[in-house]
């Protein structure tokens, strides 16, 4: 008998960051195909619950939220290419609770609490609208489906300041004054010496302007709530090509594509090049942050820099110490709030190991806005606001790749030789504590950005709709 539906065969629950953070996707199956019209408008709808643990909403002090980032990958049986799902704009549904908002390129969806709250969520049989026909999908062709689902944190529109007036190294700060620098919108920034001025005293240009299309942290955005794991960029590898798979696997996966298989994939995953990480980020339809973007996450709006503060606010910082069930989806740790200088430990820490349900932002090592590990652990690529770096115009990536598995978005840096639009922020687990510091700037730039690293891990984000 001839099958009309769409789906014959699901590969379901496919989860990111299960083991870091306890986000599960199950139960996706396909229902309700739409065959009417031309088949360029023939849709059906994925289905699938999720869960996560330790959601919020507020609305005092940060007044965010979490939520996940979800995407859709599709392989037609006949081929061993997946693809980006294109979703529609509308007609996506969400259970009690939650909200589901699509982006107006089709790439993917948020789902978050409604309700302020905190606490775990459960959101069961959601559907997300896939306009299948869009993607040369025929009525009766055979396909998988893979639901992805990656935590996120979303940081709210607002004036901040960037910079400090104490003694971080090369921070940036008003051109006249050794104070902070006020953000107050996303139009273009004068550089130079001047009172009102942005400048600062290396890796940056202190001349010309940043122009308006320069991400700066005032407009709202989504940035992940940790560095992807080891599974994140292991389920990265089993969607791409045996070759390329080889070429992007800086985790120690064994095995082959589809079924590589990696040890401790809850550990926040290291050791990448540049090209790799922003693979990723195109693979997951997101983009690389700018570094105001990072100043911004770290230490919220509307707030007055504190001297010398780490990323959680203040200058409280400790080594941490005493694991438990180190490599394993338990992990904790008895004491200290950040990983940095040290090579006593052969591998980092689990995404997520200092928050607990009694840890305070500085004990967890969080930004204001709940962003785990920005300090430490493993460095933060960001786009640098200098030279061609101030060409960066926050473009996200499409979810789909060249055919040597780079990232192909206009703008972003580039996949050959030197790069100096990268700046490592953030400090990793190799660096003194002051590279931890919010407003610090003394961060690496690669000089390959082909070259694997042991310190970079990857993070993203996606502009706020």
């Amino acid at each position: 008998m001839k099958k009309t539906i769409l789906l014959l065969t699901i590969f379901s629950s496919i989860y990111l960051h299960n083991y870091a953070n306890d986000v599960l996707v199950t139960a996706a199956s396909l229902t309700g195909q739409n065959t009417s019209g031309p088949l360029a408008t023939h849709f059906t709808n994925v289905q699938f619950s999720i869960a996560w643990k330790n959601s919020w909403r507020t609305n005092t002090n940060e007044s965010n939220y979490d939520g996940c980032w979800l995407f859709v990958k599709f392989r037609k049986q006949s081929t061993s290419v997946w693809q980006h799902a294109t979703l529609n704009t509308t007609g996506h549904t969400v259970a009690t609770g939650g909200t589901l908002q699509s982006t107006a390129d089709g790439k993917g969806a948020w789902i978050y609490r409604t309700a302020i709250g905190i606490g775990d969520v459960s959101y069961a049989a959601n559907q997300l609208r896939w306009n299948y026909g869009a993607d040369g999908v025929l009525d009766n062709e055979n396909v998988e489906i893979k639901v992805f689902a990656v935590e996120m944190v979303y940081v709210p529109q607002g004036p901040y300041n960037l910079g400090n007036a104490s003694a971080e190294t090369w921070k940036f700060r008003d051109g006249a004054v050794n104070t902070w620098f006020a953000i107050t919108s996303e139009n273009v920034i004068t550089c130079g010496s001047a009172a009102g001025n942005l400048t600062a005293a290396n890796q940056f240009t202190n001349t010309g302007t940043i122009p308006a299309t320069y991400p700066k942290g005032f407009n709202a955005y989504w940035v992940m709530k940790y560095e992807f794991s080891r599974q994140q960029h292991l389920d990265f590898l089993n969607t791409l090509d045996q070759t390329n798979a080889t070429a992007r696997n800086n985790i120690g996966a064994a095995g082959n594509v589809p079924n590589m298989t990696v040890t401790e994939p809850e550990r926040a995953a290291v050791g990448f090049s540049p090209v790799s990480v922003l693979a990723w980020l195109d693979w997951a339809a997101m983009r690389p942050m700018s570094e105001f973007e990072f100043e911004k996450a770290c230490r919220g709006a509307n707030n007055l820099p504190s001297p010398l503060e780490y990323v959680w606010g203040n200058t409280t910082i400790a080594q941490v110490a005493g694991p438990t069930g180190q490599g394993t989806s338990t992990e904790t740790w008895a004491t200290g709030n950040a990983l940095y200088a040290t090579n006593q430990f052969t591998a980092h820490i689990r995404c997520g190991a200092l928050a607990t349900s009694t840890s305070t932002r500085t004990s967890s090592g969080a930004t204001f806005y709940g962003i785990m590990e920005m300090g430490g652990n493993s460095a933060e690529l960001t786009v640098i606001a200098n030279g061609t770096g101030r060409n960066y115009t926050g473009l996200h990536g499409d979810g789909s790749l060249s055919p040597t598995a780079v990232a192909n978005v206009t703008g972003w840096p580039t996949n050959t030789g030197t790069d100096s639009n990268i700046l490592f922020r953030g400090g990793d687990v190799f660096y003194a504590s002051d590279l931890l510091q919010t407003s610090n700037r003394a961060g690496s730039v690669p000089t390959d950005n082909n070259a694997s690293g042991q310190f970079l891990g990857g993070r993203g984000v996606r502009t706020a709709e």
